[in-house]
C-alpha cells in the first residue's frame, strides 16, 4: 500500500502542544490583550469541535482513514469538504481561537498564529501534493473549485 502524505508529527498534537504552551506561558508570564471572553470562546471551540467530528465522520463513511500519515483510499469532496479543502485543520484553528478568546491572553493568539503557519506549511502543502498524485483525475478540479481554507 502506498505511503500517506507523510505529515508528522500528528497535527492534533502540534496544535494541542502549542495551546498547552500558550496556557502555561499565560500562567507564568501573563500577557493580557483583552478581557477573557469565556462564553464566546467556549462556544467557538465547541462548534469547531463539532465541525471536526463532522469532517471525520464524512471521511470514515467514505472508507478513508483521516490520519494524515496513512494512505487515502478514497477522495472526499463532500460534507464540510465542499466549503474548504481542510475542514479538520480549520476546526483545529477554530478550537485554538476559542481558547484564545476564553483566556484573553496574547499567548493564545500567538499559538493560533503558529498553529496556522505550521498547518499551512508543514501539513497542508504535503497533503495537497500527495492528493494531486494519488487522485489525479479528481483532486486538481476540486482544488481549482474549493478554497484551501474557506
Amino acid at each position: 500500500m502506498r505511503e500517506g502524505p507523510g505529515v508528522w508529527p500528528p497535527p492534533p498534537l502540534v496544535v494541542g502542544g502549542l495551546l498547552l504552551l500558550a496556557y502555561l506561558a499565560g500562567w507564568a508570564v501573563p500577557l493580557p490583550v483583552h478581557r477573557p471572553l469565556a462564553g464566546a470562546g467556549i462556544t467557538l471551540a465547541i462548534l469547531s469541535l463539532a465541525w471536526v467530528f463532522w469532517a471525520l465522520a464524512v471521511m470514515r463513511r467514505a472508507g478513508t482513514d483521516p490520519r494524515p500519515f496513512t494512505p487515502d483510499t478514497q477522495f472526499v469532496g463532500k460534507g464540510p469538504f465542499r466549503f474548504g479543502r481542510n475542514p479538520i485543520y480549520l476546526g483545529f484553528l477554530g478550537i485554538a481561537a476559542g481558547m484564545a478568546l476564553w483566556w484573553g491572553q496574547g499567548w493564545g493568539w500567538l499559538a493560533l498564529l503558529l498553529a496556522f503557519l505550521w498547518l499551512d506549511r508543514a501539513a497542508v502543502r504535503k497533503e495537497e501534493a500527495y492528493l494531486r498524485g494519488r487522485f489525479p483525475a479528481s483532486y486538481p478540479p476540486y482544488a481549482a473549485k474549493v478554497r484551501r481554507w474557506i
